[in-house]
């Protein structure tokens, strides 16, 4: 469930942004939707991409903004082992140990558990798109 959360917090500053940028300002909230938003996403988040695009179809959707798109970009693990001192990436996998579900990154080299993650976890909103609706004259 933490997938709202984050798709509230990423709604919210595309809201702001458009805001701040004029968009809102120059338009009223009917003229205009957010089509899509673009976020990174590093592999050692345990993000679930569906459950995040739900989320901000249901807030674009409550906003005026029905089916706004989520493009979700993966940015890899990356490690620095402590062991070999090796720095690479990592692919993502998890383990179930039990009731979660939990990332165990190992060096690319030797195979170490005993590294620093030093990449993957980031969640970035990097663009939106925001287009102007036509206005058809009638209401509903």
């Amino acid at each position: 469930m933490h997938e709202f959360s984050i798709a509230s917090e990423i709604w919210q500053s595309v809201l702001k942004a458009v805001h701040t940028h004029g968009v809102a300002r120059a338009c009223p909230p009917a003229a205009w939707r957010v089509r899509s938003v673009t976020v990174e996403i590093g592999d050692f988040n345990l993000i679930e991409e569906e459950q995040l695009s739900f989320w901000l179809q249901q807030l674009g959707e409550r906003d005026g903004s029905p089916g706004v798109e989520l493009k979700a970009k993966r940015r890899p693990g990356r490690v620095r082992c402590k062991e070999c001192g090796e720095e690479g990436a990592v692919e993502r996998r998890e383990e179930d140990v039990g009731f979660v579900a939990v990332m165990l990154p190992a060096c690319p080299k030797c195979g170490s558990r005993n590294v620093e993650v030093i990449g993957g976890r980031e969640l970035r909103v990097v663009s939106a798109e925001v287009v102007q609706e036509e206005s058809d004259g009638g209401g509903e």
